[in-house]
């Protein structure tokens, strides 16, 4: 007895190990460095640029202080961070590069941004030919402790908001705002849902997984199957119809298609699965919306 004891004693112990040990792994991993972005200025209203029929990616003019070329970043706040393309920064002389770091500053309307320590990845392309120059991403770290507002409605986005717009002043509720990522709330078959915006999955209503796609998908829809890249891994998206609402707050949004994926890493589900999320929201089920975000009191809106 004694010894079965012992047994179901360190049982335990590892199992209390092997899930702490899990929170503080998965807390690491994805726990952002810290924010090397220096902002001034409010941009005033910066129109969205999109590529394709299906608005699959939103970018971002931005312009280099002594040049007259119109550069794109894309807005992706799935990024926690404010990225240049190694390959599409080369002939770019205000930028400094240093390794896999560089030095720069550059404006998206009025507002400035400056940082010595942007990260660069080994992607893009420098082809004079091309129609857009996308040399990077804006990564959420451009919302950290700011007020921005996203009218996808009248296609425009204002960055460093003085203050909160008159309209969202009385329609705010909570969101998180936890290691760039932002998180919030949702009635999803009247139940509650956590929800991830991620306008780098821009194409795209609901990204969830096969169990939630199969409960929400209409009974002999359709499935469209896509092959699509994000960042280094070829990713396998199944999308299909379906009529459901999803209830925020004071605002209640039709969610016409939803979507499961193939190919992320299997850090990427754990993480999904370890958050609590339902799946991430897409710009598409916003389309006809505005939404407002403070990221320094984590309130948000939805118009």
């Amino acid at each position: 007895m004694k010894i079965l004891k012992k047994i179901v004693l360190t049982f335990l112990v590892v199992l209390v190990l092997t899930a702490l040990g899990g929170y503080i792994y998965f807390d690491r991993k994805f726990t952002p460095d810290e924010n090397y972005l220096a902002i001034e200025n409010e941009s005033g209203f910066i129109p969205l640029t999109w590529l394709g029929k299906e608005k699959n990616v939103l970018l971002l003019p931005i312009y280099f202080e002594g040049d007259s070329t119109n550069y794109y970043l894309q807005f992706d706040t799935g990024s926690p961070y404010t990225v240049f393309y190694s390959e599409s920064i080369k002939n770019i002389s205000q930028i400094s590069v240093n390794e896999k770091i560089a030095k720069t500053s550059f404006y998206i309307g009025k507002t400035k941004v400056i940082s010595d320590k942007f990260k660069i990845y080994n992607q893009g392309n420098n082809k004079d030919d091309l129609s857009l120059k996308i040399i990077g991403t804006i990564g959420a770290d451009i919302l950290e402790n700011r007020k921005t507002i996203i009218n996808f409605k009248e296609n425009y986005i204002a960055l460093n908001l003085a203050k909160t717009p008159s309209q969202f002043q009385t329609k705010l509720f909570d969101f998180k705002f936890k290691k760039r990522k932002i998180i919030f709330k949702g009635l999803l078959k009247d139940k509650e849902e956590s929800f991830l915006f991620d306008s780098g999955t821009s194409a795209y209503e609901l990204l969830t997984n096969k169990e939630v796609w199969t409960d929400l998908k209409l009974p002999n829809s359709k499935i469209d199957i896509e092959k699509s890249q994000s960042w280094d891994k070829v990713l396998t998206t199944y999308t299909t119809n379906c009529n459901q609402k999803i209830q925020f707050q004071n605002q209640e949004i039709t969610l016409n298609k939803v979507t499961y994926v193939e190919g992320f890493s299997q850090v990427q589900y754990a993480m999904m699965k370890f958050s609590g999320m339902t799946g991430m929201l897409g710009n598409k089920i916003f389309l006809n919306n505005t939404l407002y975000f403070d990221c320094t009191q984590n309130k948000m809106g939805i118009e």
